[in-house]
């Protein structure tokens, strides 16, 4: 095979091939060489083997019923068929290159563990499309939306919950009322739950956006933000030259071709898109059959078995029914007769080989338009962003969108045929525009809708970081690279701004007054951000605590979830926005907007620390997460974080599901399209091999808020 490849900057793999066959193997065979520990960890976990393969527990038990119950590498195995001859073949010579570098050799960790990895198949490069999906996307969204259900089922009433969602839930009848609080609640959010999965790449949130200068030419911006508290990075970058066409930009390992980046004059890039993918359904048991209508008939079964290094193997039953899967105990093979809850996922069995397609079909795009064909078949749920160098800008939406009764918070009863998916809306259908008339397209995971396309979301994330981007583009009718870095390194947030605008008496009257003098910025060094944090802290938990959930519940939301940092603005709108008298009645009547800022003032105490030293993250080998000896200096210990929830560089640190997580910039990547440079910088290096130079070879220049120049 002829080809060439280089490490530049000691971050970046280069590769150049005669087409795109060769290359796809070569792509296999360095992410072999370079990340077959992240490959593989992601791999044993979507299959649910780790008990069998690595690590014997019961909490890694927890992890493995879970990944069968949700079935993403089975339906992966079946996937497959649904590939076409060009697409198998493409896949093929990706697992070709990734299963000549593991027979000649395997990281040494694996040979210690005496784990000797099986071959890489097309099914592990779907898995890790649907793991992908699932983990941090559609998780977060069930995770809400089980919220929603303990609410119901702790009594909170219907038009506070309805409020809550911006009147999303007006399905909430009585009937549905009554047979939620007699469910019988699988793996509650609240107060306990299963740990989640750190091998997986956790897509939490993201920036991006296309500005157009005066003279035509367009700036490409993108960072997304996903978990940073492990090493490797989750991405890894390439420069690609196949045939006469040339790529820059990041790749997953375990998956061919290059999913965000620029191809010669075309720049694409995606957010989370905060499409609603996942449903609850209301189903009746009885004698170990689901209700259907009047009726009541087996279950549609999937058996399987967990083996175990240490104890007996486990079997469980998986259970369908027409609307979802059960949420039951898999290992009991006889059900309690009463009401359960199933889940319906759309890209469980759907959408993750055209994915793979899609991506691939990157490599043979010239236009926009192909692009934008393209991206719109992606099943995970995305904003795209596409521009070329003839000042063109696009907007993508991408995901399996289902076709549903009702706004899709509310379970509805699934034994009413009526109540289920209709089916799954078209990439072409989903909402797509070329901007003509202004200068700019932001997304940042805030709503995006327009008439005439089907409604997608419902439970968005706040729009500050939108809102802050777009007003620094408006200071300037032209922008430079250097002002995009300034941009993307903004640690200034319009939430604090407008609850310190908006209450700003309550502040002046109060100990805390100096708060009114802050910049709103949270950099490492700011004692004020630190301030506010506590105050906004202590006004969630009166108000959720007055409102909606115990003490302890929303101390758990507080502290072990990502709720507050995924729907903040669920929140913040009762207290900064003009809502209705009804609404105010509603959440008001006892006790003014203005009291609880001041019981929170009253209450709360300030620690007087810097923000970087509480919002802090130790980046950990994923093998060993922490095991390593700190003197060893291989993990990267008290990393301080700037930025948080609410500012463009998401500094988010919090506890999701018995860990530590993170949002934060995973990539940026800043391009101007009337040239062949970019400029990105990695939370990492090339490769996971803890002794190498190259395992955090980017991480100084992420953490200064650096950039390396590339080219294509």
């Amino acid at each position: 095979m002829d080809f060439k490849t280089d490490i530049l900057d000691g971050v970046t793999r280069s590769i150049d091939a005669k087409d795109l066959k060769d290359f796809l193997f070569l792509q296999g065979k360095y992410h072999a060489q370079d990340r077959f520990v992240q490959m593989e960890m992601l791999r044993i976990v979507s299959q649910g083997r780790i008990c069998e393969l690595l690590d014997d527990t019961e909490a890694n038990l927890a992890i493995d019923k879970h990944m069968r119950e949700l079935g993403i590498y089975h339906y992966s195995v079946i996937e497959e068929e649904q590939l076409s001859e060009h697409g198998k073949k493409l896949l093929t010579s990706y697992c070709d290159g990734v299963n000549s570098r593991i027979s000649q050799s395997i990281p040494l960790e694996f040979t210690i563990m005496g784990h000797r990895p099986e071959k890489w198949k097309i099914a592990d490069c779907i898995v890790s499309i649907k793991a992908m999906a699932y983990l941090g996307l559609a998780q977060g969204q069930q995770d809400l939306q089980k919220l929603f259900i303990q609410m119901v089922k702790n009594g909170v009433p219907s038009d506070k919950i309805n409020s809550l969602s911006q009147n999303q839930m007006g399905d909430l009848t009585e009937e549905i009322i009554h047979l939620i609080k007699k469910v019988n609640l699988y793996n509650p959010l609240i107060p306990e739950s299963y740990n989640f999965l750190k091998n997986i790449p956790k897509v939490q949130a993201s920036n991006n956006w296309l500005f157009k200068n005066e003279s035509g030419e367009v700036l490409h911006a993108s960072d997304p933000h996903l978990e940073v508290n492990r090493l490797p990075a989750v991405w890894y970058e390439m420069k690609a030259t196949v045939a006469n066409s040339k790529l820059f930009g990041i790749s997953m390992p375990g998956v061919p071709g290059i999913v965000m980046g620029r191809k010669d004059g075309l720049s694409f890039s995606f957010t989370y898109g905060f499409m609603d993918m996942i449903d609850f359904f209301i189903e009746e048991v009885k004698d170990n059959k689901f209700r259907d209508g009047s009726e009541f008939i087996n279950f549609d079964v999937r058996r399987e078995v967990i083996k175990r290094k240490k104890k007996n193997d486990v079997k469980v039953i998986i259970r369908k029914t027409q609307s979802g899967v059960l949420d039951a105990p898999s290992d009991s093979p006889l059900l309690t007769d009463g009401i359960y809850l199933s889940t319906a996922w759309s890209c469980r069995s759907n959408g993750s080989a055209k994915t793979l397609e899609s991506i691939l079909g990157i490599f043979e795009s010239n236009s926009v338009d192909q692009l934008v064909e393209h991206t719109s078949n992606v099943s995970i749920s995305c904003n795209w962003l596409i521009a070329d160098d003839n000042g063109s800008m696009a907007y993508q939406q991408s995901g399996l969108l289902p076709k549903r009764k009702s706004t899709g918070l509310v379970p509805l009863i699934g034994w009413i045929e009526e109540n289920r998916w209709s089916g799954i809306y078209e990439g072409h259908e989903l909402l797509s525009f070329k901007e003509n008339e202004r200068n700019s397209i932001v997304t940042a995971n805030n709503l995006i809708e327009r008439d005439g396309f089907p409604k997608a979301i419902n439970a968005p994330m706040g729009d500050y970081r939108h809102d802050r981007v777009v007003e620094l583009l408006k200071e300037k009718k032209n922008h430079t690279i250097e002002d995009f870095k300034r941009i993307q390194s903004d640690l200034v947030s319009l939430q604090s701004k407008k609850f310190l605008n908006k209450y700003k008496d309550n502040f002046k009257d109060s100990k805390y007054s100096t708060l009114l003098d802050w910049d709103y910025s949270y950099s490492t060094n700011s004692k004020k951000a630190v301030v506010f944090e506590e105050f906004y802290r202590v006004l969630t938990k009166k108000f959720f605590s007055e409102h909606l959930m115990n003490k302890e519940e929303i101390l758990f939301c507080l502290d072990q979830t990502s709720f507050i940092a995924d729907f903040y603005g669920l929140f913040d709108r009762l207290f900064l926005e003009e809502i209705s008298e009804e609404e105010s009645k509603l959440w008001f009547s006892n006790r003014k907007k203005e009291e609880y800022i001041d019981l929170a003032l009253d209450k709360m105490t300030s620690s007087g620390r810097l923000w970087g030293e509480i919002n802090k993250i130790d980046m950990n080998y994923i093998l060993l997460d922490g095991k390593l000896p700190a003197f060893m200096g291989l993990d990267k210990r008290d990393v301080q974080i700037p930025g948080n929830r609410a500012t463009i560089v998401q500094g988010q640190v919090f506890n999701a599901h018995g860990r530590k997580s993170s949002f934060c910039p995973s990539w940026k990547l800043i391009t101007d399209m009337s040239t062949g440079d970019l400029y990105t910088v990695l939370p990492g290096g090339l490769n996971d091999r803890p002794l190498s130079k190259l395992f955090k070879s980017d991480l100084n220049n992420w953490i200064s808020f650096g950039y390396r120049k590339n080219s294509l």
